[in-house]
């Protein structure tokens, strides 16, 4: 009968030098969802303080809805999202504005897809976006309350400009884009 190696305190091949050792990954447990019901009622006030309202809004993917590259995310980690995107999706939901994605990750081995599946949200992105005149905001650490309102102020002001389209005009099919800082 063979000796089996000797093992550390952790399980892992003595024998073997520490360098080369593979050691378990220790991954961070994802953030807790805030609770989507009550994110959903203060976006849906924010909405309310709005006398004008997009009728579509555009969200990139990594580091807006979830906080990581969809592509490198390793395989037995589950997707998850940052903590108020949930409850902000099923507001813009429940005002019957439309949401689509424009992200590269969307286009990459249907891995994109698959975690809006995964996560129960595929269903709330139907539109399919074009080249359009858009109104910006940066997301850099995920989609919050606060990125919310700066994204309907932001409308509301480029809407009552004097050199707004009117309310049938091209522009405004595409009103704000929620996009994550390239660095």
């Amino acid at each position: 009968m063979a000796a089996r190696p000797a093992t550390d305190g952790e399980g892992v091949d003595a024998s073997v030098p520490w360098w080369r050792r593979k050691r378990p990954r220790l991954l961070p447990p994802p953030p807790p969802e805030a609770d989507a019901e009550q994110v959903k009622a203060e976006a849906l006030a924010l909405m309310a303080a709005h006398p004008v309202l997009p009728r579509l809004v555009v969200f990139d993917l990594d580091h807006t809805l979830w906080p990581f590259q969809c592509d490198r995310l390793p395989k037995d980690e589950p997707p998850y999202l940052y903590p108020q995107a949930r409850g902000i999706l099923k507001a813009l939901k429940d005002r019957g504005i439309e949401m689509a994605i424009a992200s590269r990750a969307s286009r990459k081995k249907g891995v994109a897809k698959a975690f809006l599946e995964k996560l129960g949200i595929h269903f709330m992105f139907g539109a399919q976006t074009r080249k359009l005149g858009v109104s910006c905001v940066l997301v850099d650490t995920g989609i919050t309350l606060e990125k919310l309102r700066t994204g309907l102020s932001n409308y509301a002001n480029r809407s009552a400009s004097p050199n707004a389209e009117p309310a049938g005009g091209r522009s405004a099919e595409i009103t704000w884009y929620l996009d994550v800082a390239t660095g």
